[in-house]
């Protein structure tokens, strides 16, 4: 039996060393290998998750639809619900409905003692409506003042109405609306119903983020004349709504009808390198660097705290590596940055510190009481 143990620990120490020494050249492979960021490109801060190319478009889409002539008024379109008024249209249409002569060239009633014509008329798919003794009439590009316009122009033209009242109000909006999806309080359609209405109005009238929301928006904007690309751009959420203070802003554009907006989930982040559970880890609100290596269980003794590294992407083709001084950020003198869905986070061994921890290892393993209680 003791031969047996010994030959036990003999292999366990052999298989220890050779590892500690493996270890070491790998460490110090690492130290050699690592050149220094050139002045700038070092970016761990919030906006990060933005990559330069996204937030170019987003500025020239601001820009354009900051330019654009729009008097914020809403426009009807179709499938938009229109309540429509008209006083005394059902008097003329009951005469209009009488066999000839029986009007006995009698004036049509005062509005104030006339029946109201009151109807919901949705919006065609052409952007015209339906209206007694005026047959279709266009809807589609005017505003709700404009409609009561056009159509007691028509009245009159068609000698229907002498003083035609006409009341045109939107009843649903269908038509001049942002679709809002995926980590908010209440997903769905939002009408852009008044002057400057942007982004984040957008985003809050449909309940801001929700507890599983992380900090990333896919933004596909309106076919409009900034935005002829509608490929989706990828932002920070925590920058477009301005929750990140001094540590920077985004343009928020003006919100356009056709506008898709989606905030993905949190998702998760992989830990791998020397931490005591290397694998992948929910991203909760807040989560930094610091914060998913101490999920991870912490690092281990042959860990070098001072360059952790991160993996980000940021969108097709463009990915961004950056480093964190973990010391720094314990000290306060370093930023922590947040994590996001997708993050890859590795701690590297130190060349210093892996033979001492090799060597406590064999210590640890071999020293038992009995060969199976351990001292310490």
């Amino acid at each position: 039996m003791r031969a047996l143990t010994d030959r036990k620990h003999g292999g366990l120490l052999a298989a220890v060393l050779f590892s500690c020494v493996l270890g070491c050249a790998v460490g110090c492979s690492v130290r050699r290998g690592v050149e220094p960021r050139p002045a700038g490109t070092e970016r761990p801060g919030l906006g990060d998750l933005t990559s330069a190319a996204d937030r170019a478009r987003l500025e020239v889409i601001a820009a354009a639809r900051a330019n654009a002539s729009d008097d914020g008024s809403y426009r009807i379109g179709p499938d938009d619900l229109l309540d429509i008024r008209i006083p005394d249209l059902l008097e003329a249409q009951a005469q209009a409905a009488a066999p000839h002569g029986a009007q006995g060239g009698a004036e049509p009633a005062a509005v104030s003692g006339a029946p109201t014509f009151q109807q919901g008329v949705r919006v065609t798919g052409a952007g015209e409506v339906s209206l007694p003794l005026l047959g279709m009439v266009e809807a589609k590009g005017l505003t709700p003042t404009e409609l009561e316009h056009e159509i007691a122009r028509r009245l009159v033209a068609a000698d229907i109405l002498r003083s035609p009242h006409v009341s045109v109000l939107v009843a649903e909006y269908r038509s001049r609306v942002v679709a809002v999806s995926g980590s908010v309080e209440r997903p769905g359609l939002y009408p852009i119903t008044k002057p400057g209405t942007t982004l984040t109005d957008i985003l809050w009238a449909a309940g801001g983020p929700n507890r599983d929301a992380g900090r990333v928006i896919e933004f596909v904007p309106a076919a409009d004349g900034g935005a002829g690309d509608r490929s989706p751009l990828r932002l920070d959420l925590e920058l477009l709504l301005g929750l990140a203070g001094r540590d920077g802003r985004m343009p928020n554009p003006p919100a356009r009808p056709g506008d898709v907006v989606s905030v993905a989930p949190a998702g998760s982040v992989l830990v791998d390198g020397w931490v005591e559970k290397p694998g992948s880890y929910p991203v909760t609100r807040g989560l930094t660097v610091s914060g998913a290596l101490a999920a991870a269980g912490g690092q281990v003794f042959a860990a070098d705290r001072r360059r952790a590294t991160v993996k980000r992407v940021l969108g097709p083709g463009e990915d961004r590596s950056f480093t964190v001084d973990l010391d720094a950020v314990a000290h306060g003198v370093a930023a922590d940055p947040p994590v996001v869905d997708g993050d890859v986070i590795r701690l590297p061994v130190s060349a210093s510190r892996v033979v001492p921890w090799g060597m406590w290892t064999v210590a640890r393993e071999m020293v038992h009481v009995g060969g199976n209680v351990l001292l310490f």
